[in-house]
């Protein structure tokens, strides 16, 4: 039987890369996002592919317990909301608006999936930070913070899953081209998500672990 993976934000930027290339290696997917909309696009792009969607928004606790726990092959933690924002000054409160998702719906997320992982002692989980926790852009505060604390819920989740036969793996990416840049200026080198999908994929592939920066 093919190998499954979980992808969380599975219908934009790095998501979309990953369900593209897993896909491809003849995975079964199940892809989680907000919008059914775009999960009905996603499903007419791939129509050879063994995909099964679910709408469900993981900022909230209802859409967390939607997901279903089964002893998957890998777990893709990639959803997150990107907004500019500093966290002493804005209105709204950037970094509370980008809290329910990039960290606490990753937390219950690894919460509710991961004894299954262990109950088998196999799997792989892989979480998507950033690169911008190394060097703190001043226009971006509070979403690096979010994603910072997401480091250090990796670094826990790390710990407590070593020797138990689950693998471990942080993607740092540098800035990558994705709807979330339809209002900024990207950078001349930002990254295509397939390249950062790609290294998503060789790291699971080849069992890789530990903090991985993708430039």
């Amino acid at each position: 039987m093919s190998k499954h993976v979980l992808i969380t934000g599975a219908t934009k930027g790095i998501g979309r890369a990953c369900v593209d290339i897993f896909a491809q290696n003849n995975w079964r997917i199940t892809a989680i996002a907000r919008t059914a909309d775009d999960l009905a696009a996603l499903e007419a792009a791939l129509p050879g592919a063994s995909v099964i969607t679910l709408a469900a928004d993981l900022s909230t606790e209802a859409g967390v317990a939607a997901v279903p726990v089964l002893a998957y092959d890998a777990i893709i933690l990639n959803a997150a909301t990107f907004a500019p924002g500093q966290l002493l000054t804005g209105t709204p409160d950037a970094f509370t608006d980008l809290w329910a998702l990039n960290v606490k719906g990753n937390h219950l997320m690894a919460r509710r999936l991961l004894p299954a992982l262990l109950a088998a002692r196999q799997g792989h989980l892989l979480v998507v930070g950033s690169l911008g926790t190394d060097y703190w852009p001043a226009h971006l505060t509070a979403y690096v913070a979010t994603k910072y604390a997401l480091r250090g819920l990796f670094l826990g989740w790390q710990a407590e899953l070593a020797d138990t036969g689950i693998h471990t793996t942080l993607i740092a990416p540098g800035a990558t081209l994705t709807a979330s840049w339809e209002k900024e200026e990207p950078p001349a080198d930002i990254l295509p998500a397939d390249y950062v999908a790609a290294a998503i994929f060789r790291a699971i592939q080849d069992q890789q672990t530990g903090r991985m920066v993708v430039t």
